[in-house]
């Protein structure tokens, strides 16, 4: 058999592939030799080695069509030819065929094409294939619940995936640093957009209700400009750095994210996510938050930038506007006529008049001449006063009774002895009935504010809905196991933690998928899902099989139990038989091509 003859090839390495140029060499008559001209890619080896099967270019392939009809692999410095059969596969091809976990990554690609995250990836990260680089990091935080990216590699070998090709540490690094500030905000604006022309699709154009909370992160690494050590929500003696979410409550959907220093407190962050909301344009907004965001200081934002609101007040503030309000309605609480069926608790609102200064200026007196009226919505749930009386009394009985037995106290234990006993001159502890009647005398309370709710009611409701950004941060730290900031240099940490923001908002759209099939499907019909199996879900439809062939995919047969969780997720079953190929290994990684070193690799 008559093999193909190639012309002069030199190899030369890009940052994960090895390249093969063909060149021509003319002779330089003032250094007395030849000298090589005219380079030209021809062909990438696709094992990423020096070694391996080349495929080769299409134009190189229409000046030599014969290489069509063969393998050819580099081993050492030869180029071997094996001829291809009738069906395109030779024989160690056939024995070699490679088959993909590939069903949860199917359904999490349909997921993410009907939301808005897809197109806006796109619009953000064209260059390299990056938003399928991004995309195939965020599958593999959801599906290995772990944020290692050290581990990629080999679960990019198992996986169907947006990008197919496995990505070096080295890759992976160049990847993470151009996911800067500048993309990150591209892609906001590209999906804010896209969500709100979706919302105003299905007729919803009223105001959009978000949950605001923050979580702590940690780092084991010391040298990121913004770890620091501070208030660590999960009592982690490691120094962290704060990430803020805004939630959708009405789809659960993460919409926005900033982090922040470690030591920065909740209360001063607010300012700033009312800056970044009016320069991504989020317009008929109402922010929902707990009692870490109640500051005059934020109320006065929200009023100056037309951001509606409804915060939590603190209630254990000593002289506090939210305890005056208080005892002035605790009468009217005790009245049994003013207990809400629905919330199952006493309802008061009272409307004042707030003051503010439109136009602050630094070092100059408030001038708090602009006037609005917020609606302070106070609730008594005389459940939890009980509990909370109930509890205390019982800790403090174990405090005596350990006193009385000569036994030592816990670090609580001697806080509650400080702070609700004396000691009288024979030497024995008391109880302070004082201070325990101040510590329980607004247990049970609640007062939330707002600029535009008038309804107590309706205001419970979205406080109580803002459990969405509560979930969201479950599902990142412990659901995907993003707890810890796995890196060291600043310039990935800003790309990793967009990669995991866009993992938990993939997991909360698998969530909510689960969450609406749970309530809407015939009981006949439906299987027992709960809200919370996302993770069951995708790895029992990770053990789908693609066969990948040489011209295309072969899907197996999909029964039974999987092939209803895929109706669960509301997208179509895989066919099973041939199909296009769907992998993306014939574009050209451009990261590699424009970093290509042009040393003689020998």
């Amino acid at each position: 058999m008559k093999y193909p003859k190639l012309p002069p090839l030199i190899l030369k390495s890009g940052h994960s592939n090895y390249y093969l140029f063909t060149y021509k060499n003319v002779w330089d008559p003032l250094k007395k030799r030849s000298r090589r001209t005219e380079s030209r890619k021809v062909g990438v080896i696709i094992s990423g080695n020096k070694e391996g099967r080349i495929k080769w270019n299409d134009e190189f392939l229409k000046q030599k069509p014969e290489l069509a009809n063969f393998v050819c692999e580099r081993k050492g410095k030869e180029y071997v030819f094996t001829p291809l059969g009738e069906n395109g596969l030779t024989l160690t091809q056939a024995l070699s065929v490679k088959t993909l976990h590939a069903g949860a990554t199917w359904a999490l690609d349909r997921i993410v094409q009907a939301s808005p995250l897809g197109g806006a990836l796109r619009e953000a990260f064209p260059r390299f294939n990056d938003y399928r680089k991004i995309l195939s990091l965020a599958y593999f935080i959801i599906l290995n619940a772990d944020n290692n990216v050290s581990r990629y590699a080999s679960f990019a070998e198992t996986t169907r995936l947006p990008w197919q090709r496995p990505l070096s540490s080295s890759a992976l690094s160049r990847l993470f640093d151009r996911i800067g500030e500048e993309r990150i905000e591209v892609f906001f604006r590209a999906m804010h957009r896209a969500w709100l022309e979706e919302k105003q699709a299905a007729g919803k154009d009223r105001r959009i209700v978000l949950a605001l909370d923050s979580t702590s992160i940690s780092s084991y690494s010391k040298r990121l400009a913004n770890v620091e050590y501070g208030f660590n929500k999960d009592e982690d003696n490691l120094p962290q750095i704060n990430l803020l979410l805004l939630v959708d409550q009405e789809t659960g959907l993460p919409v926005y994210y900033r982090y922040y220093d470690g030591n920065v407190p909740d209360v001063s962050t607010v300012r700033r996510v009312i800056a970044d909301n009016a320069r991504l344009k989020l317009e008929n907004v109402m922010l929902v938050s707990d009692k870490g965001y109640c500051s005059t200081n934020n109320i006065n934002d929200c009023l100056r930038n037309g951001v509606s609101f409804i915060f939590n007040m603190r209630c254990g503030a000593r002289g506090s506007l939210a305890q005056e309000l208080i005892e002035q309605s605790r009468s009217a609480l005790e009245d049994l006529n003013r207990r809400d069926w629905f919330t199952r608790t006493a309802c008061v609102t009272q409307e004042l008049e707030w003051r503010f200064d439109p136009y602050p200026i630094e070092g100059k007196k408030a001038r708090n001449d602009e006037r609005r009226k917020l609606y302070w919505h106070i609730f008594f749930d005389r459940r939890c006063a009980e509990e909370a009386s109930e509890t205390l009394l019982e800790r403090l009985d174990t405090v005596r009774r350990k006193l009385d037995q000569g036994k030592a106290l816990d670090d609580n234990e001697t806080t509650l002895l400080e702070k609700f006993f004396t000691q009288a001159n024979d030497g024995r502890y008391c109880v302070v009935n004082s201070k325990v009647q101040q510590y329980l005398a607004f247990k049970g309370y609640r007062v939330l504010v707002s600029d535009t709710e008038k309804d107590a009611r309706k205001a419970w409701i979205a406080y109580k809905e803002r459990w969405i950004v509560e979930d969201a941060f479950k599902t990142l730290k412990y659901r995907l196991g993003c707890s810890r900031n796995r890196t060291s240099r600043n310039g990935t940490l800003v790309g990793k933690i967009f990669v995991q923001f866009l993992a938990t908002a993939i997991s909360m759209m698998v969530r909510c998928r689960i969450k609406q099939y749970a309530f809407n499907a015939n009981k006949n019909q439906k299987i027992n899902v709960v809200y919370e199996s996302d993770g069951a879900i995708l790895a029992l439809l990770n053990n789908v099989q693609l066969i990948r062939f040489n011209e295309g995919n072969y899907f197996g047969e999909v029964a039974g139990k999987r092939r209803r969780y895929f109706e669960a997720l509301g997208v179509p079953v895989p066919v099973a038989g041939a199909q296009l190929s769907e992998d993306y290994d014939g574009e050209e990684d451009i990261d590699d091509q424009e970093e290509l070193q042009s040393d003689l690799v020998v």
